[in-house]
C-alpha cells in the first residue's frame, strides 16, 4: 500500500483524537524542513514501562532476577516519502539517562516474533539518525510496512471504514515494546 502524506496526516489526526478521548499520550509534532520551510507533521508518544530485569540481562551480565525496572520509551511515527508509507523511529533507556543497547532492544521483541528478529535482526531494527533531531534512534525497518499494510487488507485505491495507521502500528507493537490499547481497535475512521 502506498500511502501519500495527506493521508498519513489524516491517519496521525485520528489516531492523535482517539488518544486524547482515553488520555493515551499521542502528541502530533511539527518539524520545520530546513530545506524549503514546509512543516512535516509526526507522531510522538513518551512513556515509561516496567521491564523485568531478566528480559534485558545481556550474555555478559550476572544471573537474572525478576525485578521491575522502569525504562523510559519514546516513539516517533514518521512519514517516510521514499516507501510512502508510515516509518517508526524509538528510543529506549533507563531513568538514570542510560541509552539500552542495541541488543537489549533485540532481547524485547515479543516471545512470538523473537524467532524471526534473531535470524534477521539487521534486517527488522537498527540504530541510527533520527532524521528531525539527528540524535541515534532504534528503527523498525521501514521497507517491509508497505508488505505490512498489504497483509491487513489496506490498498491506496481504496477508502477504509478503519485506520490504516492504528492497524499497522498494532501489527507492529509487539516488535517494539509498544503497548496499544485495545480501544483503538474498535474506533471508526473519521473521514
Amino acid at each position: 500500500m502506498s500511502m501519500s502524506y495527506q493521508q498519513f496526516v489524516e491517519y496521525s489526526t485520528d489516531l492523535k483524537n482517539h488518544s486524547d478521548s482515553i488520555d493515551d499520550g499521542w502528541n502530533l509534532r511539527q518539524h520545520q524542513c530546513p530545506m524549503n520551510g514546509n512543516f512535516i507533521n509526526y507522531l510522538v508518544k513518551k512513556e515509561i514501562q516496567k521491564k523485568n530485569k531478566s528480559s534485558l540481562k545481556s550474555i555478559h551480565s550476572d544471573s537474572p532476577t525478576e525485578d521491575k525496572i522502569p525504562i523510559v520509551s519514546e516513539y516517533h511515527i514518521l512519514y517516510n516519502p521514499s516507501y510512502s508509507c508510515p516509518d517508526v523511529f524509538f528510543n529506549m533507556w533507563y531513568t538514570d539517562g542510560k541509552l539500552l543497547s542495541l541488543e537489549h532492544v533485540w532481547s524485547l521483541v515479543h516471545s512470538f516474533l523473537k524467532q524471526n528478529v534473531v535470524h534477521d535482526k539487521w534486517n527488522s531494527i537498527t540504530q541510527e539518525m533520527h532524521p528531525f533531531s539527528n540524535t541515534p534512534f532504534f528503527r523498525l525497518h521501514p521497507c517491509k510496512n508497505t508488505h505490512v499494510l498489504e497483509m491487513l487488507g489496506f490498498s491506496s485505491k481504496n477508502s477504509y471504514e478503519f485506520n490504516p495507521l492504528i492497524a499497522w502500528l498494532s501489527t507492529i507493537s509487539p516488535l517494539i515494546g509498544l503497548e496499544i490499547d485495545l480501544s483503538y481497535g474498535n474506533r471508526r475512521l473519521n473521514n
